[in-house]
Order: structure tokens, then C-alpha cells, then sequence
């Protein structure tokens, strides 16, 4: 068993996913092959939401490649532990180095079917969602990720998303949000 199957085992758990999920998510891991490297159909990704609960507000991209407003995220590398490809993916995206310097739990799991072909030959994304506490200051967004990006509530999020994990996303932060 590698070590990126043990830690995406060890994250399934009835608190932030469904039980119909939970079960694909770990058919998926008995296939193998888990990152982008080895299967570019199926693969497990990281996104990640960058939040601010004074104002609850999050940060969004218009995202170039697929031309919907989704959460900051990507793929799994082979031979990436999970806190290493969400360290990776904040300091890509917003070029902020060492967020993830603990070992953050996700919040949500989820899996979203590949509709846009632009993107490329991605069919299934297993998606691991984390929340990332900041105000945005030292955000240096790469401009080749995204068309624009936004801090939004969770009301002005949900009229310019449409991604469906996005939205269950957005749910959790509400829950979130209220707590």
C-alpha cells in the first residue's frame, strides 16, 4: 500500500463525505494508478478554499481552463503526500509558500465528472478539499491560472458557480460560516 493510499484511506469518514462517495473513493484506490501521472482519465485532485471569517467571504477563480469560477486547486504529482501538493497548489495559484506547514484535515470529499474536453483528457477528478484561514494580503495570483479572481460570499459565489462540487463546497463553508 503507498503512502498516498494510506493518507486519502485514513481522510474517508462519514463527517465530510456520503457513504455512496465514500465507497467510489476507495473502489478507485483498489484500481491504483491514483495520480495524473499514472491515469489521466481518473485521478485524485486537492482544492483547496481560501476563506476569511470576519467578512465570510471566499476567494474564487474565473479558471482559464475549464472557463467556470471554481476554488484554487489541482492535481496530485506522483510521489506527492497530500500536504505536499496542497503547499504546491497555493504557492502555483496565489504564491504563497508554506500554507499547509501542518497537517490540515479536508472538510469535504468529492468526485466530479470532466465535462469540458478543452481541458483535456481528465474524465474524473476524486476531489480533497481543504479550507485555508487567510485575508488574501499576501496573495500573488498567477495570472495564467485564472481570467479574474474574487472575494465573494457564499449568496454571490453561488450565482457564478456552477461546478457541483464547487457548490457542495460552498455549502460546507456555509455550515461553516454559521458555527
Amino acid at each position: 500500500m503507498s503512502n498516498l493510499e494510506e493518507e486519502i484511506k485514513s481522510i474517508i469518514t462519514p463527517e465530510i463525505t456520503t457513504e455512496s462517495v465514500a465507497k467510489r473513493y476507495l473502489k478507485r484506490l483498489s484500481d491504483g494508478n491514483y495520480t495524473r501521472d499514472e491515469n489521466l482519465a481518473s485521478h485524485y485532485c486537492v482544492y483547496f478554499l481560501p476563506y476569511n471569517k470576519r467578512t465570510k467571504q471566499i476567494f474564487l477563480g474565473h479558471h482559464k481552463k475549464s472557463g467556470l469560477w471554481l476554488s484554487p486547486g489541482g492535481h496530485i504529482d506522483k510521489g506527492e503526500k497530500l500536504m505536499d501538493v496542497l503547499s504546491r497548489e497555493i504557492y502555483e495559484e496565489l504564491g504563497i509558500e508554506n500554507k499547509a506547514k501542518e497537517q490540515m484535515k479536508p472538510f469535504l470529499l468529492t468526485i466530479t465528472p470532466i465535462i469540458n474536453q478543452v481541458v483535456g483528457p481528465c474524465k474524473e477528478h476524486f476531489d480533497i478539499w481543504y479550507r485555508i484561514p487567510t485575508d488574501g494580503s499576501d496573495f500573488n495570483v498567477d495570472p495564467a491560472e485564472f481570467h479574474a479572481t474574487r472575494w465573494l460570499t457564499i449568496d454571490e459565489a453561488r450565482k457564478i458557480v456552477i461546478d457541483k462540487s464547487n457548490l457542495e463546497a460552498l455549502d460546507k463553508m456555509e455550515d461553516f460560516f454559521k458555527s
